[in-house]
């Protein structure tokens, strides 16, 4: 069966497909981390990677919400603190704060036209866990209006039920992490087991 331009566009950019290339883009930042010893100074392609994640996944919370692709590119671009603002605005549950000021350090350097160099201390290696915890926290907050709008808008005779869907999409979020939770101490942990992150993007 051929799909048109215009439904191919629709999916494209449909809440499911940013919700997919967050998940893909936070993988491959944690990836590169996790298989690189490299220091901050060479470590731009991780923190671009992470950044691009959390720019998707806010981006597929106000898809979900009814915000067009026009009103992205014209009102947010790519500025994080205008996708976080308004994300929060429409429900999206409050970024626990260690992973916040993560998100509001590397939002500097996400701008528009070019992903900023990041300044960092000589000899420091990359602390992603805080931005990617973040980028986990959002997607698997927003599981179930993706789920929904995908079931209501674009689902077809072989589509799972909504429950069935956000299940899905949280196997796929917990075979690559552990899902980030809040731990005794009060603070925002992403991968139990791991280094705790401070809420800065380097050690």
């Amino acid at each position: 069966m051929m799909i048109s331009t215009t439904d191919s566009e629709v999916r494209r950019t449909s809440p499911l497909a940013y919700w997919r290339y967050a998940h893909d883009y936070l993988r491959v930042a944690r990836s590169l981390c996790r298989q690189h010893h490299i220091p901050c100074a060479e470590a731009q392609v991780a923190y671009h990677a992470a950044a691009q994640g959390i720019e998707f996944a806010l981006k597929a919370h106000l898809r979900a919400r009814g915000v067009s692709v026009a009103e992205l590119r014209d009102d947010i671009g790519r500025s994080l603190s205008k996708a976080l603002a308004r994300s929060e605005a429409q429900g999206l549950p409050p970024i626990p704060a260690p992973w916040r000021a993560a998100v509001a350090e590397i939002a500097f350097c996400h701008q528009d036209a070019q992903f900023v160099y990041l300044a960092t201390p000589a000899e420091a290696f990359p602390e992603l866990d805080p931005l990617i915890g973040a980028g986990i926290h959002v997607l698997d907050s927003i599981a179930p209006d993706v789920a929904r709008h995908f079931v209501e808008n674009l689902g077809g005779n072989a589509t799972p039920t909504v429950e069935t869907f956000v299940r899905r999409l949280r196997a796929d979020l917990s075979a690559t992490f552990e899902v980030a939770t809040l731990s005794d101490d009060g603070l925002a942990h992403p991968f139990p087991g791991e280094s705790r992150a401070n809420g800065h993007l380097y050690a």
